[in-house]
Parts: C-alpha cells; sequence; structure tokens
C-alpha cells in the first residue's frame, strides 16, 4: 500500500523525536552506561567502562538532564572503597643520647651538634643559636648566618639594632618550640628539667668567668667577659643528689674549646640560663605567652645598657643595647610570639 502525506508527516516526526535528544547531548556522554548524582557531582560510568566525575553545574542542560534520567534508570552503585584523610605524624628528633643514674649520680647528654662552628669576632650570639638549632635538628645554612652578621661590626655586632632583628628571624623562621626560662623558678633545676626532655638550653655568660676555663682560650678570642658577655649552649649535666654537686656541659663557639664541662658551684652568679628548644617534631605544648608589663634600666655599662624586665612570668635583667632589644631578648623567643 502506498503510504499517504499524513503517513511520511507522523514517520518523520518520529524520527526527529528519536534523533533530538541524542543529537543535543555531548558525545562523551551518549553511550553511558550508569551515572550516580552525589553532592552536586555526576559519576558517570562510560562506554568503555571508565568513570568520570564532573560538576553539575559544569554540565549542558541537555547533558545534566540526559545523566540525571540515567541515574534514575541504571544508578552506579557506590563502591567498596573508603577515602580517609590521616594526619602524617613527624617523627620526633632523639636528641639524648646518655641518660644514666648510677648510684646518686645522674647523667644525662644530648646529642652534639653536627657541625661545631667558630664564631666570626664578637658574633658569639649567632653562632650559639645555630648550635642551639642544630642540636634541636634544625640546621642552618652558612649563607643564613651571613646575613645576619653582614653590614654590622663583627667585633661589636650588638650595636647595630638590625642584629637582633635578623637573630631573631633566623632562629624563628624554623618556626621551633621555645620555652623560656621563668625567673619563678630555680634556674639550673630548670635546665636539668628541660634536658632531660632533650631540649637543648640557651645560656649566656654575662661576666668574666675565665678562670674556669683552660688557660689561654679565653685570650685568644674577642669575648673577656664583664662588659659584654658571651652566648653558649648547654647540652648535657651530671648530679650527685647527695651532695648537691655537678657539671653542665657547655657547647661553645671557639676552635679548640668547643665543648667543657663547667661545676654547678662555677656556675652560680656566673651563667645565666635563658631558654630552652624542643626538638624538631615534639608535639605542641601549649603555654601562655609572655607579656612584658615594665622595662626599667638598671645602670649602663660602656655600650651595654642593664634592663629589669618586669613580666607576667616574673622578673628578668638582661643586657641589651636599647630597650626594645631587651624586650626582644625576653620576650622574643617565646612560643606564643
Amino acid at each position: 500500500m502506498k503510504p499517504n502525506k499524513t503517513t511520511k508527516l507522523l514517520g518523520l516526526l518520529a524520527v526527529v523525536f528519536l534523533a533530538g535528544p541524542a543529537l543535543a547531548v555531548s558525545p562523551k556522554f551518549e553511550g553511558a552506561l550508569k551515572a550516580r548524582i552525589d553532592n552536586g557531582y555526576a559519576i558517570v560510568q562510560l562506554a568503555d567502562g571508565s568513570r568520570t566525575m564532573v560538576p553539575l553545574a559544569s554540565l549542558s542542560p541537555e547533558d545534566r538532564e540526559w545523566l540525571t534520567n540515567l541515574s534514575t534508570q541504571n544508578p552506579l552503585a557506590h563502591g567498596k572503597s573508603v577515602v580517609q584523610v590521616v594526619k602524617v605524624q613527624t617523627q620526633a628528633k632523639n636528641t639524648i643520647a646518655v641518660s644514666t643514674v648510677v648510684g646518686p649520680v645522674e647523667t644525662v647528654q644530648l646529642v652534639a651538634p653536627n657541625v661545631f662552628r667558630d664564631q666570626i669576632g664578637g658574633t658569639c650570639m649567632v653562632y650559639a643559636r645555630v648550635h642551639w638549632l642544630d642540636i634541636a635538628g634544625y640546621y642552618v645554612d652558612n649563607v643564613d648566618i651571613y646575613r645576619v652578621i653582614n653590614n654590622t661590626d663583627p667585633n661589636a655586632p650588638w650595636t647595630n639594632p638590625l642584629f637582633y632583628r635578623n637573630m631573631e628571624k633566623l632562629v624563628m623562621g624554623f618556626s621551633p618550640q621555645i620555652h623560656n626560662w621563668s625567673p619563678k623558678v630555680d634556674a639550673f633545676e630548670w635546665t636539668r628539667q628541660e634536658i632531660r626532655k632533650g631540649r637543648p638550653v640557651l645560656a649566656a655568660f654575662p661576666r668574666e668567668i675565665w678562670q674556669d676555663l683552660p688557660p689561654g682560650y679565653v685570650g685568644q678570642h674577642p669575648w673577656s667577659g664583664g662588659n659584654v658577655g658571651h652566648q653558649i649552649v648547654i647540652n648535657g649535666f651530671t648530679w650527685n643528689r647527695d651532695t648537691r654537686e655537678g657539671t653542665f656541659h657547655i657547647v661553645n663557639s671557639w676552635t679548640g674549646l668547643f665543648e667543657f664541662d663547667l661545676k654547678t658551684d662555677a656556675a652560680k652568679g656566673a651563667m645565666l640560663v635563658q631558654m630552652s628548644m624542643s626538638p624538631k617534631g615534639e608535639p605542641k605544648e601549649e603555654v601562655a605567652a609572655i607579656q612584658i608589663t615594665k622595662v626599667t634600666l638598671i645602670r649602663t655599662i660602656g655600650n651595654t645598657n642593664l634592663y629589669e624586665v618586669d613580666t607576667t612570668n616574673g622578673v628578668e635583667r638582661v643586657a641589651a643595647t636599647d630597650e626594645l632589644a631587651a624586650r626582644v631578648m625576653v620576650a622574643g623567643g617565646d612560643s606564643g610570639h
């Protein structure tokens, strides 16, 4: 039977109806087998069996409608795998080399710096901090040391205010945990407690201590004690609980005297402890930040001023070129800074 005009028109409309949606859908999704809509995304299993995930907002209206209908007719099941976000735990550096108790005598010795350094001129404050960081697990390159001491008088760098700021930047650039000694507790007992935790302690000799050092060493270096002082690191101790006697192991920055033991009796009144540093990777210890309430000039000795600094942790005395430097020395190393 020969088709009439009505039959031909209906057939043409049917072809257009069937072909219309197929032509509007992107070729990528035409042969899609399954789909799932999750949290604003379409997860699609394509004709070749692979899967893809695309934001619904990025799809054309035709693709979005096509995949939404497919997710209803042929839903893509959730996989069995689960994505878990795991916090990476950093292994804390083990800084304790020796920890023994024999009878009444306790001995704790931390590791030595990986590199012993000989200070340039009177830059002991920088080199002590470099040793301090090294023991705790933070290595400082020579170029970073020179950035601190360049453009200063190497024999009197403390006369340049930028010296203190650059030195602070050198240390805090590693974001270490630093713990300040509080005058509320015994300085030497606090030092022993910190070293037991594996924390090296930054300290200083603010006056003459030549009589407790090997003959000749002090005279070969710019530091002569008294007016200037000398920065060192404590990384060990011995302590006899019965006799109340012991030693502190000192890390120094002079060739020929990189390490020595100082008797606690000799250190009394001659050595000031300042702050300790946690080994790299040690879990964060939450402590209140030190607040400075008042800075008082006590006296001037040459180019150095002696300040009394009142803080929320007590009163400290520091030798510095000016009030700003005194504030940095007291509060600058606080872990909350």
